[in-house]
Parts: C-alpha cells; structure tokens; sequence
C-alpha cells in the first residue's frame, strides 16, 4: 500500500509542476495563475487525507447493518492524558443468505461504556469459539462524525482524541454513540433440497 500512496503522491506533484511550469510562462492574467497554484495546493492535501484510508486506517464510516464480528478492542477514556476513548471493530459485511463476504475492515466508534461491554463480551464469546453477528442501527455518517472530531479534536497513537484545550468534551459526543447489538452468528441460509 505505500507504494500506491507514493504512486498517487507522485501523480499529483508530477501534474502540477506541469501545469504551474506551463501556467506561469503563459500570458494568463495573474489571477489565473494565482488560482491555479491554490487549487493545485488544495489537491495535495486532499490526497493526503483521502489515501490514509489506503494504509489501513479505521473507517469512521457507518457500519454495514449486518455483519460478522472478527474482533474488538476497547481503549477507554484516560482524563490524564485528555484521551475521549473509542472502540475498534474488525468485521465482515454479510449478506441476505447469512454468508460474510470475506473482506474484513476495521471501524472505529466512538467510546461508550454501554458499547465497550456490549463489545467486549462478544469477543469473549468468539474466545470461546462462539462467532459472533452485529447488527447497526441510524448510524451517523463518517463525514459528520470525521469532521466534528476534527473540528474539536486531533487523534492520538491510542486511538482516543484529545480536545485543542486540553480538557475531555464529551458534548455531542453522546449524540454520535451507534447504536450495535451482538448476537451469536446465525447459520446461513440454504437452498431448498430437490
């Protein structure tokens, strides 16, 4: 994957001294100019964010609203070192006839403790060799729960956030609390025998 970030990285810096080389030689008002090298500005840290989810980076997205369980972790709040919590969870997307698609991805929620026990008693339950199903309900876009971190916090090694004061704001975020039930997997579904 770091070959492909790079790739792309490459792309884009290879396209704009073309075009900044060929726009500052031509005969364009300097305005146009000017926008130019913005935009070509804009798009480099565009590519920056959109490629994190190239290296393996949790998804902040809405979970799909069926899936199997791989597993779980659980990084609680720590007022110490001003970190909000979040809960990470590797699953599988299944579909109607209770089969995973075999493409895991990892998503990362935010912390609640009612989520964390709910959470971490499933993967004790695949400890035990009991796989596990999910099922999601009105979660909230990854854009609006990216961007309302973003605006009031940066993300930590940990996994947790940290506000820009120092402090631990949990206004709004009990808004942005999924709501996720785990269940044992439900054997899958099977044509009728002739």
């Amino acid at each position: 994957m770091t070959g492909t970030l790079l790739a792309i990285s490459a792309a884009y810096v290879v396209l704009a001294v073309v075009v900044l080389s060929m726009g500052l030689t031509s005969r364009f008002a300097w305005w146009v100019k000017a926008s130019a090298i913005v935009v070509s500005s804009i798009f480099f840290v565009e590519v920056f964010f959109a490629s994190k989810g190239l290296l393996g980076w949790p998804g902040t997205d809405a979970l799909p609203p069926k899936f199997q369980l791989l597993w779980t972790r659980v990084v609680e709040p720590d007022p110490k070192i001003s970190s909000r919590g979040a809960i990470f969870l590797w699953l599988e997307e299944v579909d109607e006839n209770n089969v995973p698609s075999g493409v895991p991805r990892a998503y990362r929620l935010p912390y609640s403790l009612k989520l964390a026990d709910r959470a971490l008693k499933a993967r004790d339950e695949i400890m035990a060799g009991n796989p596990q199903e999910g099922l999601s309900e009105d979660l909230p876009a990854g854009d609006q729960l990216a961007s309302s971190a973003q605006q009031r916090a940066e993300l930590q090694p940990d996994g947790g956030t940290t506000s820009s004061t120092g402090k631990v704001e949990l206004e709004g975020a009990l808004e942005q609390i999924p709501r996720v039930e785990f269940r044992p997997m439900s054997a899958p579904l099977l044509p009728p025998k002739p």
